[in-house]
Order: structure tokens, then sequence, then C-alpha cells
């Protein structure tokens, strides 16, 4: 046997276990992110782009934060812990949280104990 006949042999068992076990080729894996690039580009093309002028914007939904800092501030005298439930429905555990930390930043006041004002 010649060299080139043994290689080409070899090369054949390779390619024939690679196949029956189906373990991909670097061929394989070239033409897999060929065909990627190629679906990246199409929804690319078929969805408008970020920075298009016509760009419908969705309304923002105010954070819950917002949402307390508007109640407290209708009412300039302050309001109760259970106005502030009431009005948001948020659990007391979030309520809390939020005010504490709004009134750790110094944007709202404790008046006394569980009611609230704007600073």
């Amino acid at each position: 046997m010649e060299p080139t006949e043994l290689s080409n042999n070899w090369e054949t068992f390779i390619k024939m276990f690679l196949h029956r076990l189906d373990i991909p080729t670097k061929e394989d894996i070239a033409n897999i992110h060929k065909r990627l690039d190629k679906l990246e580009q199409m929804i690319y093309q078929n969805h408008p782009s970020s920075k298009q002028k016509n760009k419908i914007q969705t309304p923002r939904k105010k954070s819950a934060t917002s949402i307390i800092l508007n109640i407290i501030g209708n009412h300039p005298e302050g309001t109760n812990f259970k106005t502030i439930k009431a009005a948001t429905g948020f659990d007391d555990k979030k309520l809390r949280n939020i005010i504490f930390r709004l009134d750790k930043i110094k944007k709202i006041q404790r008046v006394s104990r569980g009611i609230y004002k704007i600073v």
C-alpha cells in the first residue's frame, strides 16, 4: 500500500465514524454559522430598528415608589399606612421597604408613627 492510499482510507474511516456518531465536522459548524448569520439578517430586515422615527412608544408603567410618592403628595398634612395600602394594594412588606427607602433619602418625612408626608 502506498502512503496516499493509507491516508485516504484513514480519512474515509474518520468521516464514517463522525457521521455514524452524528458528530459535526468543522465544515458542518461553519455551514451552521453561515445559516445563522443569514437568519439574523432576515430577522433584522423584517423588524423595524429602534432608531426609526415612526416607532410607537408604549406608555411606561409607574414605579411603585412614584405611586406611593403621589399618594403621600395628595395629602399635604400627611397620610397613614392604611390609606397608602388601600390606595395601592401593595402588601405590607413592599410598602414598608419603599417607605423606609423614601424616608432614608429624605423624600418623605415621618410625622409620627405610621404617618408620612412629602418633605
